[in-house]
């Protein structure tokens, strides 16, 4: 285990467990004095309709992560430094890139996501991600 942590990395949707994990998130933040990125993936890996249907449902995807970013932005302490990120893609891949990219030390994420199916899997991006970051993940329920 590491004695501190410098950069947090809280992945999120719209869950109540992704809520959870983003303000475990915080916590772990504030105790490390460390910095906070908050990364919401809109999961486009599934399109496959018409380019105008894709363009649609890409802008209305990008609406409500930015509506979830924005709540969660406003819960944020202001001794809290932090980054918001939105991006597009596969969402375990792009939560693991991301980690890679950024240096992240720790990730937090809730155990399942917003899908029926991925509650089945018990959370299949978390499952993912817990396999294959470089850094230690932390699953809160």
């Amino acid at each position: 285990m590491k004695e501190s942590y410098q950069k947090i990395l809280v992945a999120v949707d719209s869950s109540d467990q992704a809520r959870r994990a983003f303000q475990e998130a915080i916590e772990v933040t504030r105790r490390n004095h460390a910095h906070l990125y908050i990364l919401m993936v809109s999961d486009t890996n599934r399109l496959g309709a018409e380019p105008y249907a894709v363009d649609h449902v890409i802008k209305e995807m990008h609406k409500a992560s930015s509506a979830v970013i924005e709540s969660l932005e406003k819960s944020i302490p202001e001794d809290i430094a932090y980054t918001s990120v939105m991006n597009e893609g596969n969402p375990k891949a792009e939560i693991v890139t991301y980690a890679e990219e950024q240096g992240i030390d720790l990730i937090l994420m809730g155990a399942t996501g917003t899908g029926t199916f991925s509650r089945l899997l018990l959370g299949s991006t978390t499952a993912y991600v817990v396999n294959n970051a470089l850094c230690n993940v932390m699953v809160v329920r």
